[in-house]
């Protein structure tokens, strides 16, 4: 027991800045992101799951039970205004979203990756560049935050009670 010694290290803790947000590809090119805490869940769809009903707005994808909840899925990038997914695809990502006990399905290209953004990053959405960006998607955004790996590209920061408040008319 004499040559017995214990070293203790001090633990140092991490900060974690910024809050969770889950971004959400609606292209190749284009990136958006939603707080992480309206996400409840995100899944691959076959389309014949989708149940699909006449005379609705272009953005409703259709109906979707899962998990014995029945919600809509909308096309994201549609409502955003841009290109819209591929309506031929076989399959469809999508991140469910809890919203006041209600469920919305956001079909997307690809669900992407966890990021943390500090609210303090976030530049309004009346000052986006006027390039590239559809007047359509700006009622829909908290703002916007430049990406670090390549700060000619931004990522949308959307504000997830605003689409769910959102009223698709024909």
């Amino acid at each position: 027991m004499d040559g017995l010694t214990i070293e203790l290290y001090d633990q140092q803790e991490q900060a974690i800045a910024g809050l969770p947000y889950l971004s959400l590809q609606l292209s190749p090119e284009i990136v958006v992101a939603v707080q992480l805490k309206s996400v409840r869940e995100t899944l691959v769809l076959a389309s014949e799951r989708f149940t699909q009903m006449p005379n609705v707005h272009p953005c409703l994808m259709g109906l979707v039970e899962h998990r014995s909840s029945v919600f809509w899925v909308l096309d994201l990038p549609q409502l955003l205004g841009f290109t819209p997914l591929d309506g031929t695809a076989i399959e469809t990502h999508i991140a469910i979203l809890q919203i006041d006990g209600a469920f919305l399905g956001l079909g997307v290209y690809r669900i992407g990756r966890v990021v943390r953004i500090n609210d303090t990053e976030i530049v309004s959405p009346l000052e986006l560049p006027k390039t590239k960006t559809p007047i359509e998607t700006v009622p829909f955004l908290r703002g916007w935050v430049s990406q670090p790996e390549d700060s000619n590209k931004h990522l949308y920061v959307l504000d997830a009670q605003a689409i769910a408040s959102h009223r698709l008319s024909i």
